[in-house]
């Protein structure tokens, strides 16, 4: 998974994830719930071997690099050091676990301009 790989599909995803947690002894407890919201983006990379995988970043992980040479988008990971033996982990995993940031090389007319910036008063 090193080095620059093609891009084919990405889409943006916002998820939201509601969270349940409780204590009770006999009658009386406490229950607590939350959400957290969290904005994905979602893309198929191609791998070393050729073979296209699906996978998701936070968007706070992805950096974007203007180049108006690239001919095809692509992206390159930065990742986390790890060590792991005799160990096959989920490409999720790994993206979860180990990825520090993405960065896609696009160029300036691939990547629309949506800037929504407050106004000042």
């Amino acid at each position: 998974m090193k080095g620059e790989h093609k891009l084919r599909k990405m889409v943006e995803r916002t998820e939201t994830n509601p969270r349940i947690s409780g204590t009770f002894f006999l009658i009386v407890g406490e229950l607590n719930v939350s959400t957290t919201t969290r904005t994905l983006v979602k893309f198929a990379w191609e791998m070393n071997d050729g073979i296209y995988a699906l996978s998701s970043l936070p968007l706070e992980k992805i950096r974007v690099k203007l180049d108006e040479e690239a001919t095809t988008p692509t992206i390159k990971f930065r990742w986390r050091p790890w060590r792991m033996k005799n160990v096959t982990p989920q490409i999720q995993d790994l993206m979860d676990l180990y990825v520090l940031y993405a960065v896609l090389t696009v160029r300036e007319s691939d990547w629309p301009v949506q800037v929504n910036l407050p106004l000042n008063k």
